[in-house]
């Protein structure tokens, strides 16, 4: 098999991108084992050897393209915590979790897909093991500039991202009845608090 072309002219790029909008999408509704790349180039306007050319196989399309996907939902979720980074922890906390279920909320059904295949593929997980620890390095950075330092705080920064995501569910994916969601956001958020402050 060929090298893999890497872009550099704008069609090419804009080519490239056609193949791993088409991938998520197809990935997200049908998922990954009932898609295959004739259906990705088929969606993307190109043909199977093009979709070959960029990629080495379905996987790495699909790694690529949640990557991209995830990129730029933390991209703008750190672009606003930089921002915030000195006010003090309380309103930094609230900051996170609002920017965190805003951007995050229409993303229950892709982020149900990634994790059904990180369980099913290690190749997949170990790749997206090591995107979350830079994640959290990055949460690190910022706490650190704000005061917080502790030699536990790789975990707590998992518990707290834990916290938010399963408010996340709850607002736009799994919502229970009788659960009282802004209580819960004001219990998650002081939980936040404690774990990054006690």
């Amino acid at each position: 098999m060929a090298d893999k072309r890497i872009p550099v002219q704008r069609r090419s790029i804009e080519r490239k991108q056609k193949i791993l909008s088409s991938g998520f999408k197809l990935f997200c509704e049908h998922g990954y084992y009932k898609t295959n790349t004739i259906e990705i180039a088929k969606h993307a306007g190109v043909s199977t050897g093009a979709v070959y050319s960029y990629f080495k196989d379905k996987r790495e399309i699909y790694i690529a393209a949640f990557d991209s996907y995830l990129e730029e939902i933390s991209g703008r979720l750190f672009e606003e915590l930089e921002q915030s980074q000195t006010l003090p922890l309380p309103d930094f906390v609230e900051n996170w979790v609002t920017v965190y279920l805003e951007l995050y909320a229409a993303s229950g059904h892709a982020l149900a897909q990634l994790r059904m295949m990180i369980l099913e593929d290690e190749e997949i997980n170990r790749h997206f093991s090591d995107l979350e620890n830079e994640y959290f390095m990055k949460l690190i950075r910022l706490l650190n500039k704000n005061g917080v330092e502790r030699a536990d705080l790789m975990e707590r920064i998992y518990t707290c991202c834990i916290l938010i995501d399963a408010l996340r569910q709850e607002q736009s994916s799994f919502s229970h009845i009788g659960l009282n969601f802004l209580i819960f956001k004001e219990q998650v958020t002081s939980t936040i608090l404690q774990l990054l402050s006690g």
